[in-house]
């Protein structure tokens, strides 16, 4: 579910930034990708936790129906959120 709430690029552009400021772990150009992937991922997973988390019990048992339903439908999550008026971006 969670590559369905976020945007890819905005998650890239905001990581490739954080990326400039630090100095990396890595090597060469293939750890550079599988680093930035990586970190992509765990930024990706922290918000939407956040989001999940903040939901109310109603929230999550409607969000329950939708994953359960509708897992392959990527807009109905982000409809979800709009509903919930939740601004995702």
């Amino acid at each position: 579910m969670d590559e369905y709430l976020l945007d890819r690029e905005t998650l890239g552009k905001f990581i490739d930034e954080l990326m400039k400021q630090r100095t990396l772990p890595v090597e060469s150009a293939e750890e550079l990708t599988k680093y930035r992937e990586e970190q992509m991922r765990t930024l990706d997973n922290s918000i939407s936790q956040a989001l999940i988390g903040g939901l109310n019990s109603e929230q999550a048992a409607e969000l329950n129906t939708l994953l359960d339903n509708e897992a392959e439908n990527p807009d109905v999550f982000q409809q979800f959120f709009e509903r919930q008026g939740i601004n995702v971006e």
